[in-house]
């Protein structure tokens, strides 16, 4: 659903009495997981007579993450886990004291499948027991990640995911992926190269936007240094997903056309001629395991595993169609 039907359904939920205890909100933590969960926040704290306005102290309090009756948990680390320490600080300490406001709480996981075994069960505990008056929000991409005792406990919400890659940056792989250069090893390695140099730049994006938000909100000094480089490495991960996106919807063109030529289950129509240049130059059996190959190296990226490397062997072991 989209992010305004979802936000109805909550609000709906609110006003009849019927507001679940937790939500589970599958979509991109820190873009539209982030605007519905602070939508939703508003609508509990807001002072007006029509929440949420958006306007009041208490709205613009849970826009900017200074409401202290709110309380918001990353992954504070490299290898982006959430810890039973920070649930144990973070949720099941705070969550069970009296709110400041004498109103609602509510806890904040943002990706929510990187807590590690102990912070689930933790968490778990919490989430059976609330007190009166608590809203747990899970965002999370990943939600086959989470315990399944997690999910059911929660009421689940599928935001529709982006129709198209970001940008500039799905242009930027398009034009590498498309050209002509996957002869060679050497054209390879240096295709590789260039892919490379786009992650580089989303990741120095990344920095960019986590600093800028965090000057906004004067809390950049307050920060410690593996807190901001936790929240760099979320967003970069976030925009990084462009890449296997785009990698594994032009192969899909490939196998579609390979397989049944039916140009109307093709996502890069402005790429056609290319596409179909190259598909004649596959077998069946070297597109479908390109598929393979893009679903392996999809798995790879989310583990700690040196990036370059992974990239630099799934552009070697692609079948791109190119002539020799």
């Amino acid at each position: 659903m989209t992010l305004g039907e979802a936000f109805d359904c909550v609000r709906d939920a609110y006003f009849r009495g019927r507001l679940a205890n937790g939500y589970l909100i599958v979509a991109p933590p820190r873009a539209e997981g982030t605007e519905l969960a602070i939508k939703i926040m508003q609508l509990l704290f807001c002072e007006s007579e029509h929440p949420p306005c958006g306007e009041c102290i208490r709205c613009r309090h849970v826009h900017d993450r200074t409401e202290p009756d709110i309380h918001w948990v990353f992954p504070e680390k490299k290898s982006r886990v959430i810890s039973v320490d920070q649930i144990r600080d973070t949720i099941v300490s705070q969550m069970s004291q009296t709110s400041f406001g004498g109103g609602w709480k509510v806890g904040v996981i943002t990706g929510a499948d990187r807590l590690n075994t102990a912070a689930a069960n933790a968490f778990l505990k919490t989430l059976e027991e609330p007190t009166e008056k608590t809203l747990f929000l899970l965002l999370s991409d990943l939600p086959q990640e989470l315990l399944p005792t997690i999910v059911s406990r929660c009421q689940r919400i599928n935001l529709n995911a982006p129709q198209t890659p970001a940008e500039p940056w799905h242009s930027r792989l398009l034009e590498i992926i498309s050209g002509p250069y996957f002869r060679t090893p050497g054209e390879r390695m240096a295709s590789a190269g260039l892919i490379s140099s786009v992650l580089g730049e989303i990741k120095i994006q990344a920095e960019q936007t986590v600093k800028g938000e965090l000057r906004e909100q004067e809390k950049l000094i307050e920060e410690s240094k593996n807190v901001i480089e936790a929240r760099v490495e979320s967003l970069y991960r976030e925009h990084r997903q462009v890449l296997p996106v785009t990698l594994t919807q032009w192969f899909r063109d490939l196998l579609v056309l390979r397989s049944s030529g039916d140009d109307s289950l093709i996502n890069y129509r402005s790429h056609l001629e290319i596409l179909r240049e190259r598909a004649q130059r596959l077998t069946l059996a070297q597109a479908l395991d390109n598929m393979i190959r893009l679903e392996e190296f999809t798995a790879k990226l989310k583990l700690n595993v040196p990036e370059e490397s992974v990239v630099s062997y799934t552009i070697d072991v692609l079948n791109h169609g190119v002539a020799t």
